[in-house]
């Protein structure tokens, strides 16, 4: 079983729309947490014919733009 997600030391700065993101994310990893603890989600590694199905999607897709750095 994976090991559980570490929780992220809130920032002092943080704004407070950046601290509602992390306390909801927060909540959704203790709700996938609780789902795989009481056996209603399972976690399974990939097949090898699964993985290879998806890297077949993937790579039919365009590529990702790079993202330019911001300029402040």
């Amino acid at each position: 079983m994976a090991e559980p997600a570490k929780k992220a030391e809130p920032a002092k700065n943080l704004s407070p729309q950046a601290a509602r993101a992390l306390a909801a994310r927060e909540a959704r990893l203790e709700a996938i947490d609780e789902q795989v603890k009481d056996g209603s989600l399972v976690v399974r590694q990939m097949t090898a014919a699964e993985r290879k199905r998806f890297q077949a999607e993937a790579a039919k897709r365009p590529p990702k733009p790079k993202q330019r750095p911001r300029s402040r």
